[in-house]
């Protein structure tokens, strides 16, 4: 009787013991090179915790398809930084790690800044032009809801105004046009049903529609 042996099928790698078996051989071909080690820890660094710090804004504003995909990269190239410290554990990988998560927060609130995800709820508080302030704003196309309200010197009015981040700044620019003593209060809103209710395009779109994704 003949018998065939058949071979056994190569066992499949999972993404982060690839990545890590990648990483051990850049890290021992840097090795006896401290000063690039370092600057390869410090640029894998800056990458990780500048797409955790996006995460983390996605997370908060429920953007979990989006937050998923970000945390599935962060976790590689923190393996990447990672495996370049324990390879050469010495005064120069840990500075330089440090130096990483320092810059890579900066980095990351940079990025959430130039991306301006979600939407804001501007409070415009004026006494002497409040009508101006929301008749100019209307004018913008920009949605005004009037809330009267008692200040400490007398009877004021409240423009409430949700528009994009990246329409905020025009939008304040334009009521201290209308009234120079106005007074402002931002804050973050998760969610809003200004479109679907006023039928105003505020989504995003190009790249930033990329971090929308729920």
């Amino acid at each position: 009787m003949r018998i065939v042996r058949t071979r056994k099928p190569p066992a499949m790698t999972s993404p982060c013991i690839l990545t890590l078996m990648v990483t051990l051989d850049v890290a021992e071909l840097l090795a006896p090179m401290p000063w690039l080690l370092a600057l390869f820890i410090v640029v894998a660094r800056i990458l990780d915790v500048s797409l955790g710090t996006l995460r983390t804004i996605c997370v908060v504003r429920g953007y979990r398809v989006t937050a998923a995909v970000l945390g599935f990269f962060e976790v590689l190239v923190w393996v990447l930084a990672v495996a370049g410290v324990l390879k050469e554990v010495t005064w120069l990988t840990l500075l330089a790690y440090g130096v990483g998560f320092s810059l890579g927060n900066v980095v990351g609130v940079w990025l959430e800044e130039k991306l301006a995800m979600g939407s804001q709820l501007l409070m415009l508080i004026s006494r002497q032009r409040s009508h101006t302030v929301a008749f100019g704003l209307r004018m913008a196309e920009v949605p005004v809801t009037e809330v009267p309200g008692e200040g400490r010197d007398g009877p004021v009015s409240i423009a409430l105004v949700v528009v994009s981040r990246r329409r905020t700044q025009r939008v304040l620019d334009l009521a201290q046009q209308l009234d120079a003593d106005v007074r402002i209060t931002i804050q973050d809103v998760r969610s809003t049903a200004l479109t679907r209710t006023l039928g105003i395009p505020f989504n995003p779109t190009g790249w930033r529609a990329i971090f929308k994704m729920k």
